[in-house]
Order: structure tokens, then C-alpha cells, then sequence
């Protein structure tokens, strides 16, 4: 007889007569071991990690960015518009991503989730499964930096701007 695989058990597991063989004792075992393995998953770090923060100054960036550009007139300002609108999307769906995250960290209800973001729940799972957000936030890092012909001539320097915070002031 083999041991169940809850590391807080210590019964022994009665065997199947056919078909795959158990791993643990009785159900209320296996879904200790399962609540056990998902909390271990949860990063140690969490609302509280800044990256919501950082992701909205983007947003406010880009929002002044493009505030500026609407309001000049000639194609090259539609040229740098249509530039400028990618990259806010972009942040938009960052944003997106950490507050989900943020939410499901502080054990809002997937229902919950869902309406506030006006989608049913069954495609909130599916748009951000778990560790979609983790793996956006990665790509997010490995993005090149912030920078806009814009923010140059806003700031009136030679140099690129690397976060919307440089923009800003």
C-alpha cells in the first residue's frame, strides 16, 4: 500500500480495482493538497507591489501625449496620433491585467470581477487565466523604454524620455 500524497496525511491509500491508482486517501484530502499546491502559486508579492501605480502614470502619460497632439492641427499631428494610440492601448490592457490581479489577490469573487469589468465571468477566466498577469507584467519589464518624438519637444531636450514620469516633470 502507498502513502497519500497530502504531505499532512499519513493514511495509506486503498487501491483501485482497475484504472488509474490514487494519490490520495479520500476526496477531502486531495482537495486540501490542491487549496495547499494553489496558495504556494500566489506571489509574495501583492497589491501593494507599486505595479498598478506605475502602470496608471504610464496611462497619464500617454493621455498627455495625446491631449497635446489633438489639439494641433496638419497631418503631422494625425501621423502622431496614430503613433501614440498602440502604445496606449497597450498600457490600457497592463492596467487591465494588475487590476485583476490586484482584485483576485484580495479575494474579490470572479462574478464581481466580471461585471465591474461588464464581461461575463466565463470570459474573464479565459482573457486572464492565472498567470496571464504575471507573464504581461514580464513582457511589460522587457518593453522598450517610454519614448516619443512628443515628449522631446514637450520637455524642449535632446534626449529620450524613459517613463511617462519624465514627461510629466
Amino acid at each position: 500500500m502507498t502513502h497519500c500524497k497530502n504531505p499532512k496525511c499519513d493514511l495509506e491509500v486503498t487501491p483501485n480495482q482497475s484504472g488509474r491508482p490514487k494519490e490520495y486517501c479520500n476526496k477531502r484530502c486531495r482537495d486540501a493538497a490542491y487549496r495547499m499546491r494553489n496558495a504556494l502559486d500566489t506571489p509574495e508579492t501583492g497589491p501593494e507591489d507599486g505595479y498598478t501605480a506605475a502602470v496608471a502614470a504610464d496611462i497619464t502619460g500617454h493621455a498627455r501625449l495625446i491631449e497635446a497632439q489633438a489639439v494641433r492641427p496638419g497631418p503631422d499631428a494625425t501621423r502622431e496620433l496614430l503613433r501614440l494610440l498602440p502604445a496606449a492601448q497597450l498600457s490600457m490592457g497592463d492596467l487591465e491585467a494588475a487590476v485583476v490581479r490586484r482584485a483576485r489577490l484580495e479575494g474579490v469573487p470572479t462574478t464581481e470581477i466580471a461585471r465591474a469589468l461588464g464581461m461575463s465571468p466565463q470570459r474573464l477566466r479565459k482573457r486572464w487565466p492565472r498567470g496571464a498577469m504575471e507573464r504581461r507584467m514580464l513582457r511589460r519589464e522587457r518593453r522598450r523604454p517610454f519614448t516619443t518624438t512628443l515628449s522631446q519637444n514637450l520637455r524642449g531636450e535632446d534626449r529620450a524620455a524613459t517613463t511617462p514620469a519624465d514627461v510629466l516633470g
